[in-house]
């Protein structure tokens, strides 16, 4: 089998799931963001693992949620503040977006914003002003390499995508990769919509 039809497979595949499977992830309206920087001849993603005991399953990912009644460009700036705790804020975030490149699976976009950069350790050690729980929904962060993340995509062990160690913290509450997430970038660069592709 060929590596483009393996691949188209694997998209297939992995909506399939991120449909049936997680369908909280899905359901609705949902937005969210996928941060990046550049450096060198390397993309970094900025990820976080889920904190809350009932989250921990989905694994490590962007930023995003339900609209929750917002425009999606709305609930992609609110959901991106709320879990990085406040670091990147929504205005900020907002003001981005309408030049973003994005992509819609099933009723969630995710947006890919270029960010500058801060250590991961930054935003993992910063302790929210705001006290609602959605502040304290995601943790720890990683900033992982995309050359890692297709690396990983492409070794995939038990219908699951496990990131490389070395690119996570200590405190890590699991090492894979959030199943949705996955789709969105693989549609993504099928579709060239990946603002770091040449």
């Amino acid at each position: 089998m060929s590596k483009l039809m393996f691949h188209r497979k694997l998209i297939f595949l992995c909506i399939l799931i991120s449909i049936f499977l997680i369908p909280d992830a899905l359901a609705g309206c949902g937005a969210g963001t996928v941060l990046y920087f550049k450096f060198r001849h390397e993309t970094y993603l900025l990820l976080a693992d889920h904190s809350h005991s009932h989250q921990r399953e989905r694994g490590w990912s962007g930023f995003g949620g339900k609209c929750n009644g917002q425009p999606q460009t709305s609930a992609a700036a609110r959901e991106t503040e709320e879990e990085t705790k406040g670091h990147y804020g929504r205005d900020e975030i907002l003001a981005k977006l309408d030049s973003a490149s994005s992509i819609r699976i099933a009723d969630f976009t995710t947006y890919f914003l270029e960010v500058d950069y801060v250590p991961a350790e930054v935003i993992n050690n910063i302790r929210a002003s705001n006290t609602s729980s959605n502040y304290r929904e995601r943790s720890p962060y990683a900033w992982v390499p995309i050359s890692a993340i297709w690396q990983a995509i492409e070794n995939r062990r038990s219908g699951r995508v496990y990131l490389p160690g070395r690119y996570l913290p200590p405190e890590a509450h699991t090492d894979w990769l959030f199943e949705p997430f996955v789709t969105s970038l693989l549609a993504a660069k099928s579709g060239g919509i990946l603002p770091w592709q040449p």
